[in-house]
């Protein structure tokens, strides 16, 4: 076990279909009364202030965001709370959120909080090729064409140029802009391969005959970074490559997503940070109708009618399928509504149609009053990094396609061929248990980290789930969810889910439902408890689709005691703190050529992927 990991998180698959709201006309109404345990250390943030300890010293205290656990107090952002302590009290919101999320899966519903509209982007081996886009204007209407260009450096060479800076700069590249029209003098060569840096320019029309478009360095890469596109000859008459015809939806698609992607990564120098914003900037204005008729990109194109755009030649590929068409008939319901949207409420197309939720989760109180600080597992600590989900790395997210040693969300190579089709997901996201928690200490404070008071584990919580005029089905799904530690089964809280935080076990302690009877002429209340130990996941009308894998990940028993959960990571990080998290997917990609660097997207083949759920070992080698 010392040579292997479990990844922190993993999938339940899809069902075939999804499921639709029950027709049941029963009706209950009444209130689970429930108590949570937290079975590793909890952080819910109190978002009133992100400055409240004193986690640093460095020049990153300006940046750095640390939060106190979320309490019924109002924090100073002016204050600082070390060793000031506040009762924790867990929202009713964060319990829905929980409860929701889980039960989706376990009626095959939808995912509601699904990010449709996301295009998931992936590290391409492609180098892509020079290109301009072509602005046309016929009339009132202005459509864009992509023409193929020849790139040809520009610049004098600096003797010693400092680290960071291009080694040809074009004199007074500063006032220039991206797509900006050059006039140049062709340099001459004795080697018709190799053709040296156009040292004769100017911004001035009339002083050179020679014409190209200028794009500035900063994106990506210490080498020569300044270039002047221009159209190749046979496309002149052309006015086309590979029939590719663009509109501005297009553009602004791939490429502001794409230098979106690139200005959220940690690692991104400044100056390149200021190169891409530079070149979003004058790519806007080009699409205003201002400036001259062509501007500089990189494009690669497979094959006929399928193309990527990105500023830079080595780049990034952003997906022709957004998360909604991957998703299918799992994305949120706007009719045709599931069990999970027919409980918790649902608002259809176009506001055309509306109903308000059956159910509402109350705060949740310590259930033993104590002096504040014994809730706490210390007084502040500082957490290793955490990014979003990170939807490139395809060994994880993805399905395997038979056969294939590379694939995307868009395509797969089998057998040395491309094939086009959407990729698969893996279905919906799930933490597994830790059984023990030890959070590094020490862990220096930037931007990029948070420091946090976490509640201990074996702290309860009390709380109350009302309910409306929902069905016996409804109402014993929702107790056995509130009721699924009295099956070691724990649900994830709050945030740090990767680290271990937030499982807790959740147990019903008495259910009472309020019926309306007629007595004696008069209508009353009256009230009748509700048994629920008999209820199980079969009874409750749970899906048998999802039922093994549900048990299995949220088992808080499942992983075995010493099996290490943590990203993946080279056998040389494995014992220390989670830093170059990259390093183990760029191993995990070898060549089919055997060279160390890919020639293309054909030479790319994936060693790992992540296991599934039910596979006997769950376990993955560190590289």
């Amino acid at each position: 076990m010392k040579e292997k990991f479990v990844n922190p998180y993993n999938f339940i698959k899809f069902p075939a279909e999804k499921a639709q709201a029950y027709t049941e006309e029963d009706r209950h109404t009444g209130v689970i009364e429930y108590s949570i345990t937290t079975k590793t250390p909890l952080f819910i943030p109190n978002s009133s202030s992100e400055k409240a300890f004193k986690a640093t010293d460095n020049a990153q205290e300006q940046e750095h965001k640390s939060y106190d656990f979320f309490s019924y107090t109002e924090l100073n952002e002016e204050e600082r709370y070390d060793g000031n302590y506040h009762v924790p009290v867990i929202p009713g919101s964060e319990m829905r959120g929980v409860v929701r999320n889980v039960y989706e899966t376990l009626t095959d519903s939808c995912m509601g909080l699904l990010n449709e509209e996301a295009y998931p982007i992936k590290r391409s081996a492609e180098k892509f090729l020079p290109a301009l886009i072509q602005r046309v204007r016929k009339g009132r209407v202005t459509s864009y064409v992509l023409l193929e260009a020849e790139s040809f450096r520009i610049g004098k060479e600096k003797a010693n140029p400092k680290e960071g800076e291009p080694n040809l700069a074009p004199d007074g590249f500063e006032n220039y802009r991206n797509g900006q029209k050059i006039y140049y003098k062709a340099p001459e060569s004795k080697n018709s391969w190799s053709l040296p840096p156009i040292t004769e320019f100017s911004d001035e029309k009339g002083k050179y005959l020679r014409e190209g478009y200028l794009l500035k360095w900063g994106m990506g890469g210490t080498k020569v970074r300044y270039h002047l596109y221009r159209v190749k000859k046979e496309n002149m008459r052309e006015k086309k490559v590979s029939g590719i015809m663009l509109n501005e939806k297009v553009i602004e698609q791939k490429v502001y997503k794409l230098i979106e992607s690139y200005l959220s990564e940690p690692g991104l120098s400044a100056e390149s940070a200021a190169a891409y914003e530079e070149y979003r900037r004058n790519l806007e204005t080009f699409l205003n109708g201002e400036g001259d008729d062509y501007f500089p990109i990189n494009y690669s194109s497979p094959r006929s009618g399928r193309f990527y755009l990105s500023p830079s030649t080595f780049t990034k590929e952003i997906s022709n399928n957004s998360i909604k068409m991957l998703a299918g008939k799992f994305v949120p319901c706007k009719s045709d509504f599931c069990p999970a949207c027919e409980l918790f409420g649902y608002i259809g197309e176009n506001n055309e149609e509306a109903k308000g939720s059956q159910i509402r989760f109350t705060d949740l109180y310590v259930a033993e009053e104590k002096e504040a600080k014994s809730y706490y597992l210390c007084d502040f600590i500082t957490l290793e990094t955490l990014g979003g989900p990170k939807l490139g790395n395809v060994e994880f997210y993805l399905e395997r396609p038979e056969g294939a040693t590379f694939w995307n969300y868009d395509y797969a190579v089998k057998n040395g061929k491309l094939n086009f089709a959407k990729g698969t997901l893996r279905g919906r996201k799930y933490y597994w248990h830790h059984r023990k928690v030890d959070l590094p200490q020490g862990i220096t404070a930037t931007r990029l980290n948070k420091t946090v008071r976490p509640v201990r584990e074996n702290v309860v919580f009390k709380g109350k789930l009302y309910f409306e005029g929902i069905s016996k089905k409804q109402m014993e799904q929702l107790i056995w969810i509130l009721n699924s530690g009295t099956e070691k089964l724990g649900l994830k809280l709050g945030g740090a889910k990767p680290l271990g935080l937030g499982s807790i076990s959740c147990e019903v302690e008495h259910v009472m439902e309020r019926k309306v009877v007629v007595k004696d002429g008069k209508m009353e209340y009256q009230h009748a408890p509700v048994p629920v130990d008999k209820i199980t996941y079969d009874e409750a009308g749970l899906s048998s689709t999802v039922k093994a894998e549900f048990y299995k990940i949220a088992g808080l028993e499942t992983i075995p005691v010493g099996m290490k959960i943590t990203y993946p990571r080279e056998l040389a990080q494995k014992d220390k703190p989670m830093e170059e998290g990259f390093k183990w997917f760029m191993n995990n990609h070898k060549t089919i050529s055997g060279k160390d660097m890919a020639t293309g997207r054909m030479d790319v083949k994936i060693v790992d992927v992540l296991p599934a759920i039910l596979d006997d070992d769950i376990s993955m080698r560190y590289n």
